[in-house]
């Protein structure tokens, strides 16, 4: 097995394990998970907030809690599970483990977005 394989291998389990992880040890009942540096110092809602409790929902099939820890990642994990197929299927086939490219353009939208989903949990948030 050619190395490039096995780094395309080691990150897929790295992903399964993460996935196992969050299964059996969920963020609301465990104390270990760290607690994001953004609110801890800020008091106000980063983009990626709540996106381990959002992930961890996502393994028991809990969508709409899911939905409510965090929007965003959960619009963007069937994205991000995509490009990290594409990743593994390019890694199968020609033995060489590499990240598809991602146009500028697009890339700047995905930021703007999170950019702006920040902004406006936190409005949404003071607002009430």
């Amino acid at each position: 097995m050619r190395r490039q394989v096995l780094l395309a291998n080691l990150a897929a389990a790295a992903g399964v394990l993460g996935a196992v992880m969050l299964r059996v040890f969920p963020p609301e009942t465990t104390a270990w998970y760290p607690e994001c540096p953004v609110w801890h110092y800020f008091h106000v809602l980063c983009p990626g907030c709540g996106a381990t409790r959002a992930l961890a929902a996502l393994t028991h099939a809990r969508f709409a809690d899911a939905f409510h820890y965090n929007p965003l990642v959960v619009v963007l994990c069937p994205v991000m599970a995509a490009y990290f197929a594409a990743a593994y299927c390019t890694a199968m086939r020609r033995e060489r483990f590499t990240w598809p490219r991602v146009s500028g353009p697009l890339l700047a939208s995905v930021c703007t977005a999170a950019l702006l989903f920040g902004v406006v949990r936190n409005v949404l948030r003071f607002a009430n």
